[in-house]
């Protein structure tokens, strides 16, 4: 609720707010996020090798570590909506650095010991993306600074990928694939330290307002739904916070979005690479076009997060999953109709198709603020949950495309076709608006 300070407001302090630290936190948490995903994928070889397993069983760590990442963002939701974000992303940051040092230490004893403690991991990364963050950038920041605050946030993830392209390779080749995940697991230790020492719940812990709000406000304005009242959220009423959310019919529309959402992007990111050297190029040519998508992803998250403060966040996210929805379609002619495939253009598909999923910052901001303070981190949980079957579906039905047809490039028409039916179910999102501010005047 908006309240006001009845003497005279705060003068304004030029010192950085301390929102910016708080999305410094954020940052580092998408770099666990991302890294935890990517760096099996590097050291999969050496893996298989020593364990001495096929591809398939060798896959199952990954697996297996997916769905304890997608399938507790609802628990991790509940945690932090109950003992709050500081605590929650703390244990979630701890739970992710024990995982990655009992994998570096423990996994080459066996494939099924490598399951279990990569799992670990996953439980911990569970809580570090769609569960928690959007309830973070709803206290620290003002309505018209959400997106901004998100977008300071989510390019953690493609830094990640960035210098794990950098980083991870010599540390493998010197050290061994077991001793890089022990560093990196030193590194996930290091970043739950450092929250734990500077994350603060609120704004008002430190006499601040959230950044951008009026001068004299006390806490963000919460947004209210625009259209019909079909939407208002459900009272509390003594009701679990997960029975409430449930029982919003947006969770479902913003979960089915979600889910279409998911089987278009994983088909993509599962074979950018792949299709690349299907078309005559080796793996490091393949692998650079991914480093400058992710350059340009970071860019964008930068761009749509300030550009969905000045207009309706629904508009933007379909407008961008619509982008790639028709470059997707683009990239599936050019790859089938080409006989020899150019590196250049490949490179360009690929960075569009990657750029546009920079909406994710829009995604994020925007589905938090379709749920009340006090339920608002089991709400993007519940969603971030539900979208495991996406996740699932994507690289599966693409794989099988790509298996009846002989051609990894069929993969895109997928993305295409998915990617297009998402962009429909976003523009019927309902509306949004933020409550018009009063600031009560000086004494």
């Amino acid at each position: 609720m908006l309240q006001t300070i009845e003497d005279s407001a705060p003068k304004k302090q030029k010192k950085l707010h301390y929102a910016f630290i708080i999305c410094l936190g954020g940052f580092l948490t998408q770099f666990i996020v991302l890294s935890a995903q990517r760096l099996p994928a590097i050291t999969l070889e050496p893996i298989r090798q020593t364990l001495g397993v096929n591809y398939a069983e060798v896959g199952l760590i990954t697996s297996v570590y997916m769905i304890f990442y997608a399938g507790l963002s609802f628990a991790w939701g509940m945690l932090a909506d109950r003992i709050g974000t500081r605590k929650s992303l703390v244990a979630a940051c701890s739970l992710a650095a024990i995982g990655a040092l009992l994998f570096g230490f423990f996994a080459p004893k066996g494939l099924g010991v490598a399951i279990v403690t990569w799992a670990i991991t996953g439980c911990g990364t569970a809580g570090l993306l769609m569960a928690i963050l959007p309830k973070i950038v709803s206290r620290w920041f003002a309505p018209n600074k959400r997106g901004f605050g998100m977008s300071l946030i989510t390019p953690g993830a493609n830094f990640s990928a960035i210098v794990l392209g950098i980083v991870a390779p010599p540390i493998v080749a010197s050290m061994g694939w077991a001793m890089s995940y022990v560093i990196f697991g030193i590194v996930y230790a290091v970043i739950a330290i450092f929250i734990a020492i500077v994350f603060r719940e609120g704004p008002e812990e430190l006499g601040l307002a959230p950044y951008g709000a009026p001068a004299g406000t006390q806490a963000a304005p919460e947004p209210i739904i625009a259209e019909e009242k079909r939407e208002a959220e459900p009272k509390g009423n003594g009701k679990s916070a997960i029975s409430r959310v449930l029982k919003m019919p947006i969770t479902w529309h913003f979960g089915v979005f979600y889910i279409v959402y998911q089987v278009g992007f994983m088909a993509a990111t599962q074979y950018y690479v792949a299709s690349i050297q299907a078309a005559g190029y080796s793996l490091a040519q393949a692998s650079l076009g991914i480093t400058w998508a992710g350059v340009l992803t970071i860019c964008t998250e930068l761009v749509l997060g300030q550009l969905s403060d000045r207009l309706e966040r629904k508009n933007i996210i379909a407008f961008m999953v619509a982008i790639n929805a028709v470059f997707g379609f683009g990239y599936y002619f050019y790859l089938t109709g080409s006989a020899t495939p150019s590196l250049a253009i490949c490179y360009v598909f690929v960075a569009i198709i990657t750029a546009s999923t920079g909406v994710i910052t829009v995604i994020m901001t925007a589905a938090g603020e379709y749920y009340p303070q006090d339920i608002r981190a089991t709400g993007t949980g519940v969603v971030g949950t539900i979208n495991i079957v996406g996740r699932y579906l994507g690289p599966w039905i693409a794989g099988m495309i790509i298996d009846a047809t002989g051609v990894v490039g069929n993969s895109f028409l997928l993305v295409g076709i998915a990617m297009a039916i998402a962009a429909a179910i976003a523009f019927s999102l309902p509306r949004k608006r933020a409550k018009k501010t009063r600031v009560a005047a000086a004494a």
